[in-house]
Parts: C-alpha cells; sequence; structure tokens
C-alpha cells in the first residue's frame, strides 16, 4: 500500500501526541471551500447554497473560491494538496473524479488515494432531446431510427470528453447504435445547432432542455435519472422507455483532503446532512435543475469507485482518446 508524505506525517504525529479533536472542537476559525470550476456553474451554485447556511450552522465563516483550470484539476490539486484539518474543503462534480481520472493520462491527484469523500448533495440530470424534424416520439423509436442509420444521426455535445459527450457514447454502447458525435466548444453553440436542426440529437443537462421542450422547439424523449424529474414530470426515465444502464454519474458533491480527522469528518457530514434536509436548499437545488440527494462518507466513495470503473471500461469500449 503507497502512503503519501503527508500521510505518513500525519500518522507520525498522531502517534506521538494522540488524538486533538474532540466532539465541538471543529471550526473554530474560517472555513474555505474551493469550487474547481468557474463562477455560475451548477457546482458553484450548490457550493454557495450550502457554504451560507453551514456558516450559520457553525456561526464560522464559510468562504467559497473559485479556482478554475485544467478541466477542475487546479481546484482539486489545491484541495489534495492543502492540510488535512477540516478547514479546506473541495465542492465538484464528476469531472475531476470520475471522467478525468478516465481521460487523463497525468493528473496533479489521484482521485480515489488524495480525499476524504463527504457526501454527494445533488444529481445534474441529463435528457435526451431531438429536434422536431427528427421522426421519433419515443426513446424506443430514437434506438430503432438509429439503427436504421448507422452513423448518420448526429448528437452534438460540450467537447471531447465532457459528460454530455460520455452520456451518448454510453447510449450508444448499452443500446447498440452507431451515433456521429460532433463536439462543440460548450453546450451554448451545441444546444444552437440543436434547435436550428444542424444536429439531429443532444444528451443535454435538463436545466438548459427543459425551456426549450416546453416551448416545443425540441423534443424530450428521456431522462436519465434513476427517477423522473419535476422539470419534466411527463417525460419517462431510461429505464421506464425500456433501457437499463443509462444512467450518467451527473453529480455534485463534497471532499476534504485525505488523513482528515474522522471526528472532523463526521461533524462535517452530520452539518451537510442538516443543510440538505432543508426544505429551501432542496427547493433552490430543484429550480436550478438539480435533484438533491444525500450520499454520505463510505457510501459515497463506494458509488464514485463504481462510477470510475464504469466510465474507465466505457472509455476504453468506445476507444475515445486520452489526452
Amino acid at each position: 500500500m503507497n502512503i503519501s508524505r503527508r500521510n505518513l506525517a500525519a500518522l507520525a504525529a498522531g502517534a506521538l501526541c494522540g488524538p486533538v479533536w474532540s466532539q465541538g472542537a471543529y471550526p473554530t476559525r474560517a472555513v474555505k471551500m474551493i469550487n474547481p470550476f468557474p463562477p455560475g456553474s451548477p457546482v458553484d451554485l450548490v457550493g454557495r447554497l450550502v457554504a451560507q447556511k453551514l456558516q450559520e450552522t457553525w456561526g464560522q465563516p464559510v468562504v467559497v473560491e473559485s479556482r478554475a483550470g485544467a478541466g477542475g484539476a487546479v481546484g482539486a490539486e489545491a484541495v489534495a494538496r492543502a492540510p488535512a484539518d477540516g478547514y479546506t474543503l473541495l465542492v465538484t462534480s464528476a469531472s475531476t473524479h470520475v471522467i478525468a481520472p478516465a481521460l487523463r493520462k497525468q493528473l496533479p491527484y489521484d482521485a480515489q488515494k488524495d480525499f476524504a469523500p463527504l457526501a454527494l448533495a445533488a444529481y445534474g440530470p441529463t435528457a435526451v432531446v431531438v429536434h422536431p424534424s427528427v421522426p421519433v416520439q419515443s426513446l424506443s423509436q430514437l434506438v430503432a431510427y438509429a439503427k436504421a442509420n448507422p452513423g448518420k444521426v448526429a448528437y452534438a455535445s460540450s467537447g471531447l470528453g465532457t459528460i454530455l459527450h460520455l452520456s451518448g457514447e454510453l447510449f450508444a454502447y448499452r443500446t447498440g447504435v452507431e451515433l456521429l458525435h460532433v463536439p462543440y466548444k460548450g453546450a451554448v453553440p451545441a444546444a444552437t445547432d440543436l434547435l436550428s436542426g444542424q444536429v439531429q440529437l443532444m444528451f443535454d443537462s435538463i436545466s438548459n432542455a427543459a425551456p426549450q421542450v416546453k416551448a416545443g422547439k425540441l423534443r424530450a424523449l428521456a431522462v436519465l435519472t434513476p427517477q423522473r424529474t419535476p422539470l419534466m414530470p411527463d417525460v419517462p426515465t431510461g429505464q421506464e422507455a425500456g433501457f437499463d444502464g443509462l444512467d450518467f454519474p451527473a453529480w455534485i458533491g463534497f471532499y476534504a483532503p485525505a488523513g482528515t480527522p474522522r471526528e472532523v469528518v463526521m461533524q462535517i457530514n452530520r452539518a451537510l446532512q442538516s443543510v440538505m434536509g432543508q426544505a429551501e436548499i432542496r427547493d433552490r437545488f430543484m429550480q436550478g435543475g438539480l435533484i438533491p440527494a444525500m450520499v454520505v462518507d463510505s457510501d459515497f466513495g463506494r458509488l464514485v469507485g463504481e462510477q470510475q470503473k464504469i466510465v474507465a471500461d466505457l472509455v476504453r469500449a468506445a476507444r475515445i482518446p486520452q489526452q
């Protein structure tokens, strides 16, 4: 088993000094929460809403700091290298802990070994949407249409290796269809070409797709979530539409640096569960197109580990080149 220098030092200090944390001793000063993506993203929304409530709960400042760069790797590394004392936390998405390990040849952090999982707070659901000119009304009809036209049904994504791209690859892999991937530099230009009919299909975030579906500019065939979403209550899940295994790991959650004292991790988890139990927070999440969730501690870690394997297998099967 490999032990980092930081963890080795923490073990040595613990052996010499014994436990120094006690119930109620945390936090005694400001807590920094790093968001590794630009301000205004769903991750930023979750971080700021939760930080405000944690500040009210703890009576200490909880400051969200955006540290974007390298697809989230810059901010994630900053937390991985921070002191393991509970005063530097990470709010992030599957991009840094599931997708990047599968697609990047080198990362400045180890997604499994350098972090202590705290809690999964929300899912960012994806919808399968088509331009109205596509002659399908259901997911099964889309699969049949794509099989009858192999490689001719084009789907737009926000870029190579993004969640929207891999959602499409997972769909193709599970259903046995051949789609044409058209990557764009962001979700906005991708959605623009979908609305104009330049591409036929998109696996888009529900928050982006819902207004266009409501206006009749797009047709929603399914949501790739375990349950239906209030933003599209009449749209079936992939499983309800007859296809299993289409849910993609688009989540937002919290981490601390590896080696954070167990007592501190437990106190943070309790505070997060209390915050996430508030109706106001759950309502704000749903208004932002997110599905509230609460998977904590080792259960969160196991879930992410399972997703890492699924995505790694998908990347190999789809022959997506590592960067």
